[in-house]
């Protein structure tokens, strides 16, 4: 447990002699409840802890992870690009995601296309749904994953329930 929760927005300054830096919080419950990223406004960097990595997509765990808050903190990371010209994306695993090593997308279009790519998802779980009303979880994630490697379906089956929860509160 943390020693004190961070507020959204709460600005927390690092100085030493011959510098300041200035991490902004911005709240993004969804891969967990308490969830938050981290801004370096100075430099226009956007540390996303586990909210948008690389090379793999964030794993969605309910009960404390929601897919609707998921999707609106990708949302509000969106928006903060814009807002604080944000280039960057420091991910808690991986490497430097944005317009770096020739990759031709810049921080919000990252973000972007991990919307979309989990919306393709979910789009492709409600017609695995609506083909097999009365499947299990089990076999909705084999049809809804078959692009995966069997050996990721369990890990999987984490982020299908909690695309199954939303689908269901959408309805």
């Amino acid at each position: 447990m943390p020693d004190r929760e961070l507020a959204d927005g709460e600005r927390l300054a690092l100085e030493g002699p011959d510098h300041r830096h200035t991490l902004r919080v911005v709240l993004t419950p969804g891969h967990a409840a308490i969830h938050l990223c981290l801004v370096l406004e100075e430099d226009g960097l956007l540390f996303s802890g586990d909210h948008v990595l690389n090379g793999s997509t964030t794993v969605i765990d309910p009960p404390d992870g929601h897919m609707g808050d998921y999707l609106a903190s990708l949302d509000r990371l969106e928006s903060a690009c814009a807002s604080d010209a944000i280039e960057f994306i420091l991910p808690a695993h991986g490497y430097v995601l944005g317009n770096v090593f020739g990759e031709p997308h810049d921080a919000a279009d990252v973000i972007r296309r991990l919307r979309a790519h989990r919306l393709q998802r979910e789009a492709k779980i409600l017609g695995v749904m609506r083909s097999l009303p009365e499947g299990t979880m089990q076999e909705w994630v084999e049809r809804a994953y078959d692009d995966v490697p069997s050996r990721m379906w369990p890990v999987a089956m984490r982020s299908l329930t909690a695309h199954v929860e939303r689908l269901r509160e959408l309805m």
